[in-house]
């Protein structure tokens, strides 16, 4: 069943998005909603523990829980997130109409927008970012996405990144929203279903898409998609996602003829667009960006953890980057590294460790064919206790059955002058990776 578009409510603002910095995200639009707000943020009441400057919010959907979120104080601190109640409890047959769209329906991010009208216009009224992305079926923290708990409990992808070691002295990077979170209950986990999408990723074709929820930081809440998301997994691929994105708050700068302040832009996660871009078209931009709505309702444990998840999927899990792996990227401040800029970096390895750590981990984002030879590169650098060495050792790992890999490995162990000792060591980190290539 398709609904129609009401291109009153939903328009499309002639708007262009830097994305150069933004390796997750292949296209962006900026939008406008005139929405009814049943699919909406929640202020709740603060759980009788919690620190007094945090902020209970609760996603739901006509009343029903999608999500818990206690929001941290401040920026640097990780949030706590919890289930909803599973978006199957949810009156929601907008969902339903689009899915042949995310099922590869569109050339264009534009073309999209459409089928996604009914449901895009659940949400509150304001300016929006619909991002086309590449996402991890993964939380942050090594495991697979579903995998997440019935009560409140902390996430490293909801707040920066702390980074302090040979390379970054007291760092915070933020995390771009590549990482998810379930609103589906287990129970409904369907293998015939994943196994379809197995299929259809390894043919190729039109690619399929999950739909998201931006949430904060690095994380985004999965609203359809969860097979797909479990299909990729069990590939060791991304999920292309459409992310949809609030306006969080505006940048300002001080009037030059007052004391007062004029907004400058409005951010959206990670993107950030001029406030001329936003302004007009029969716009008005609200002065304060993101409202609430006040419930006086605690925050409600989940329901979604109701069966075990299958070995295969958790294990899936654990290939992909932490929230730390992927502040890397940031940190480093790379783009999707050419031939000639990785030549470079190889050749200079200890001058250029934040490149190549960074460099890693773009590389088996996007299953790229240099990543054996960089990482087997990377692995041979000669000191032992550098973390450029570690993370090359552990993309090694993951290659298992690889003659290459594996000649590299045993030649590593004839190599080493005295056997693991019980110190804790580096060398002996390194020691425990490597015998994992075998596990």
């Amino acid at each position: 069943m398709k609904m129609p578009w009401n291109r009153k409510n939903v328009r499309v603002l002639p708007a262009k998005i830097d994305l150069s910095q933004q390796l997750w995200c292949r296209e962006a639009l900026l939008l406008h909603i005139r929405g009814t707000g049943v699919l909406r943020w929640e202020r709740r009441l603060l759980p009788a523990k919690a620190d007094l400057y945090e902020t209970p919010l609760c996603l739901t959907l006509r009343g029903v829980p999608l999500l818990s979120w206690l929001a941290a104080v401040c920026e640097t601190s990780e949030s706590w997130l919890c289930t909803g109640w599973g978006l199957d409890t949810a009156d929601c047959p907008e969902l339903d109409a689009l899915r042949e769209t995310l099922n590869g329906g569109f050339a264009r991010l534009e073309d999209a927008v459409p089928a996604l009208s009914p449901l895009l216009e659940l949400l509150p009224e304001g300016v929006y970012v619909l991002a086309e992305s590449d996402t991890y079926p993964a939380n942050g923290r090594k495991r697979f996405f579903w995998d997440v708990s019935d009560c409140l409990e902390p996430n490293p992808a909801t707040g920066l990144v702390y980074l302090n070691d040979d390379d970054y002295d007291y760092n915070y990077e933020r995390v771009s929203p590549v990482f998810l979170y379930p609103s589906q209950r287990r129970s409904r986990l369907d293998i015939e279903r994943v196994e379809y999408y197995k299929e259809r990723f390894q043919q190729g074709g039109p690619l399929s898409h999950g739909l998201a929820l931006y949430v904060t930081e690095g994380m985004s809440v999965l609203l359809d998609g969860h097979h797909k998301a479990a299909a990729a997994a069990l590939l060791g691929r991304t999920l292309l996602c459409l992310t949809v994105l609030r306006l969080e708050h505006y940048q300002l700068r001080p009037l030059t003829v007052s004391r007062s302040q004029e907004k400058k832009a409005g951010c959206f996660g990670p993107f950030t667009v001029p406030i001329e871009d936003m302004n007009g078209n029969g716009i008005n931009l609200p002065k304060a960006p993101w409202k609430l709505t006040e419930s006086s309702s605690p925050l409600p444990e989940g329901r979604l953890a109701d069966t075990e998840l299958p070995e295969t999927l958790l294990a899936a899990g654990k290939r992909y980057p932490t929230a730390e792996g992927y502040a890397l990227v940031s940190a480093a401040e790379i783009s999707y590294p050419t031939d000639k800029e990785l030549e470079t970096w190889l050749a200079d390895p200890g001058l250029y460790r934040p490149q190549l750590r960074g460099t890693l981990v773009v590389l088996r984002d996007r299953e790229d064919p240099r990543l054996k030879n960089t990482a087997l590169r990377c692995a041979a650098v000669g000191n032992a206790h550098c973390s450029l060495k570690v993370e090359a050792f552990q993309v090694l790992a993951e290659l298992k059955g690889d003659p290459d890999v594996e000649a590299f490995f045993i030649d590593y162990f004839v190599g080493l002058e005295e056997p693991p000792s019980i110190h804790g060591s580096a060398q002996d980190y390194l020691t425990e990776i490597a015998h994992s290539f075998w596990d």
